[in-house]
């Protein structure tokens, strides 16, 4: 009889960073690889599996001598390359396009230097998998996965093996590793023949080992004791690589049970822990492909250089920043502002970047009208974009008279709505101006707008709103009722349909754990909400001290949009909520600033959906949308959130720039803002966490600010034009104040598509040539076609999409073609 069969896979999980910073994680690494040869070469048996790109370029880095063993060992076979990405990230928060350059990353190191190009994926310790993951890795190269989060309680199946269906049609086999990914050091047999009692249905197995998180990996003592266990256990215990797993699996086991469904929850407190990096990290990611994108049409239309060295710096900038113990918000105070100052670094990188393009973009424009102010904006997106923008300019001369100029702005030789708000200095001069304009910006093109200036006697001021229960706003499309008495919105509706009740951006403290991976129970946790502070409060909070103000109030108004203020409090803490209600249009902005001084608190922004009880709410995931349940349980979404009625075919559509977490249950959706636990805390052996006599530092303290837009529509027409709508919130146009040359000769624009349901993910600087790629996805779940447009090389192509399908393509500028490509440049 055929004896059942365990592979011993050794590793040694080493965590760039957690609880310590990056560059013991480097020192880590030197010790633990070097361990790990050394044992390669006194057992012969023995077999070394390690994954991540990073740690590999540490030891590059630092000791050429042992970069050169690993390399025999991996040509000997016995060192294993497994995995093969740049390092194991949160697998829920980054977009489709950073896993894909996370991938590429590892991928081309790993090529390059060992000649490997591994097919089983690997994240051990990532806090749950985005079900957009499964179209990636497939395109990438890889059939397999190894995991270990969600663990076995979070699954209703008591399977290892299964195959996971994920979005277009994809599919891969994976393995939940249930006896973790780590060892004590000496008690790993111990451990595997404790594991092995609850496999005895198995016929194969895999069991992960290695002293790990800090690193250490394989020890002498596991290896002796191993030598032992092999030669009297009855099952065929071997050394071995998840490769040769996967394909014993196959032969042995070839029906699995089958999910499609995202592996989530895992530690939701992830979703939001640590919001300022999140927040960043968005930024970044926002940065890098809008610059991207300037920098192609740059090159492409102007010949501009484009610096692929900067961009790859700022690249692994973000990866980085995406690592699971980073992004997640669950290493320590240190590693937050590490990673701050990580993320800050690559968006200093790309401003340099975004304004060097924008200046090449600009070239042909006119010299600048005598007695005006010059405004450019580029829309890098691949259609027309009409909205309310905003930009920042000094007038033509300083104004030293008592006048306040007001600016006015032609566009195309017409003037178009415009209104001059508060700009961000407060200097006691009127010269720098906050311009703000609705027009219509024209797809992936420079847009010219000249600025004139009138004086008014002084700047304008708006009437008090305190005389009614209720401040009204209308135009063509929507209306909005904002309550005097609480500074909260009643009522929002859309062609006559409602779309928010009353009571909606209520801030709701709830009750938390301290611990930084886990979420209170916010069905019995002590909740309670924010209030408005009365004009005496809210006006010592704004900074007034020679007046007292009402605590609603108009604080903008003009041609282009309505903005009402509302200042809050509760406990320690204290908040103020911007509604920025345009003159056309459905969609409003709202803007949250919190001084947050709590501790051990979640705080939600609670929107109440009048919706029937045929109810679907759905989140953007990688490339492609998900359910989210509508039990109250804590979820994760990226860009948007949209609130369906299906009786009505009515929703809502929420996007933020920079919030994860969320909520929804009983029509109340909840945006989590923040939460205050504390840095790296959680229970364990040696009792419970933050119990010392002293003052320990939490989690979001001080000042946090948030942006989100709210739009309201048949479901249809939202559903199509979410994805896109939300990257131009996120990409937004890039406006700056220049006083063109009057040189040059002005192009038309870049890259055009006829069909919003496709979005740009990418376009770039091809890594290992002088073309340019395009990476394309279709974001409804359904058929659809565009026609791709670059009209400098005269290329106009019909793309077909299959739902939820990723598309790259090479841009080749020598034969002027769109080619369909590899996910995975060079693959």
């Amino acid at each position: 009889m055929e004896r059942k069969r365990v592979h011993l896979i050794a590793n040694a999980h080493l965590d760039p960073v957690w609880l310590w910073r990056w560059e013991e994680g480097c020192a880590e690494a030197l010790s633990t690889f070097r361990t790990a040869a050394d044992l390669l070469e006194t057992y012969e048996e023995f077999k070394f599996n390690h994954n991540e790109a990073i740690l590999y370029e540490w030891v590059k880095d630092n000791d050429k001598e042992l970069f050169e063993r690993i390399k025999e060992l991996v040509k000997k076979g016995r060192w294993e390359i497994i995995g093969g990405w740049y390092l194991q990230p949160d697998c829920n928060m980054p977009a489709g396009e950073s896993m894909v350059r996370n991938i590429m990353l590892g991928r081309q190191f790993f090529k390059d230097n060992f000649d490997a190009c591994p097919t089983t994926a690997v994240n051990f310790d990532s806090f749950g998998h985005s079900k957009g993951l499964v179209q990636i890795m497939r395109l990438a190269g890889y059939d397999t996965y190894l995991v270990f989060r969600p663990d076995q309680k979070n699954y209703d199946f008591p399977d290892a093996d299964f195959i996971w269906e994920g979005l277009g049609g994809y599919e891969i086999t994976v393995h939940r590793s249930d006896e973790g990914y780590n060892s004590i050091w000496g008690q790993a047999a111990d451990e595997l023949s404790t594991f092995l009692e609850k496999r005895t249905q198995e016929e194969v197995t895999l069991f992960l080992w290695g002293v790990g998180d800090h690193g250490g990996g394989p020890t002498r003592e596991d290896l002796n004791d191993f030598r032992e266990l092999i030669e009297k256990h009855e099952y065929e215990i071997i050394h071995s690589t998840p490769h040769a797993y996967f394909a014993d699996l196959q032969e042995k086991n070839p029906e699995l049970y089958r999910v499609n469904r995202s592996l989530n929850p895992v530690a939701p407190g992830c979703y939001t822990s640590q919001i300022r990096v999140k927040q960043k990290h968005r930024q970044l990611e926002n940065d890098i492909y809008e610059a991207e994108k300037m920098a192609s049409a740059a090159a492409i239309l102007y010949n501009r250089p484009y610096h692929q060295d900067i961009f790859a710096e700022a690249v692994k900038s973000l990866v980085f920043a995406q690592f699971h113990d980073a992004l997640p918000g669950t290493g320590t105070k240190l590693v937050e502002e590490d990673t701050l100052r990580l993320l800050e670094h690559g968006l200093e990188l790309m401003s340099r970047e975004k304004i060097n393009a924008a200046i090449a973009l600009a070239s042909g424009e006119p010299g600048v009208v005598s007695d005006t102010s010059t405004i450019m904006i580029y829309n890098p997106h691949p259609f027309d974009i009409r909205g309310d923008f905003e930009c920042e300019v000094g007038l033509p001369k300083q104004n030293w008279s008592k006048d306040f100029m007001y600016p006015e702005v032609n566009f195309k030789g017409t003037r178009i709505p415009t209104q001059g708000e508060k700009e961000c200095s407060n200097f006691g001069i009127d010269w720098r101006k906050k311009v703000v304009v609705h027009t219509t910006l024209k797809a992936s093109s420079m847009n010219r707008m000249d600025v004139y200036f009138k004086p008014l006697e002084k700047r304008p001021v708006f009437d008090d709103i305190i005389s009614s229960d209720y401040y009204n706003f209308k135009n063509q499309n929507m209306s909005v009722k904002i309550n005097v008495r609480t500074g909260l919105l009643d009522e929002y509706t859309v062609d006559g349909r409602n779309y928010l009740g009353a009571h909606s951006f209520t801030l709701r403290m709830t009750d938390d754990t301290y611990n930084s991976w886990g979420f209170g129970d916010n069905s019995t946790a002590c909740q309670r909400d924010f209030q408005l502070l009365t004009p005496h409060e809210g006006s010592y909070f704004s900074g007034l001290r020679n007046a007292v103000i009402p605590s609603v109030r108009i604080i903008e108004d003009g041609e282009v949009r309505t903005v009402i203020e509302a200042v809050f409090g509760l406990c320690h803490s204290t908040a103020y909520i911007r509604y920025k209600l345009p003159k056309k249009g459905t969609a409003f902005e709202v803007e949250v600033m919190v001084q947050f001084n709590e501790k051990e608190q979640n705080l939600k922004l609670m929107l109440y959906t009048p919706v029937g009880d045929n109810v679907s709410v759905q989140g953007q995931i990688m490339f492609g949308r998900e359910e989210i349940k509508t039990n109250g349980q804590e979820e994760v979404a990226q860009k948007w959130t949209m609130v369906s009625d299906k009786d009505t075919n009515q929703s809502l559509l929420v996007i933020n720039n920079g919030t994860y977490g969320l909520s929804y249950k009983d029509k109340q959706l909840g945006i989590t803002l923040l939460r205050a636990a504390g840095y790296a805390a959680a229970d364990d052996v040696a009792g419970k966490a933050l119990m010392e006599k002293q003052y320990a530092p939490r989690m979001e303290q001080g000042e946090r600010l948030y942006s989100f837009v709210v739009d309201g529509g048949m479901t249809h027409i939202i559903e199509e034009r979410a994805d896109n709508q939300a990257l131009v919130f996120n990409e937004k146009p890039y406006a700056f104040a220049y006083c063109p040359p009057g040189t040059g000769v002005k192009k038309d624009g870049f890259l055009k598509l006829d069909n919003t349901a496709i979005v740009v993910s990418a376009i770039k600087k091809a890594e290992k040539s002088d073309n340019f790629v395009l990476r394309l996805y279709e974001s409804t779940g359904k058929e659809q076609e565009t026609i791709v447009e670059i009209g400098e090389l005269r290329i106009g192509k019909k793309v077909g999409f299959h739902p939820f399908e990723i598309k790259t393509f090479v841009i080749n500028l020598q034969n002027e073609e769109l080619e369909e490509t590899s996910i995975i440049e060079g693959m």
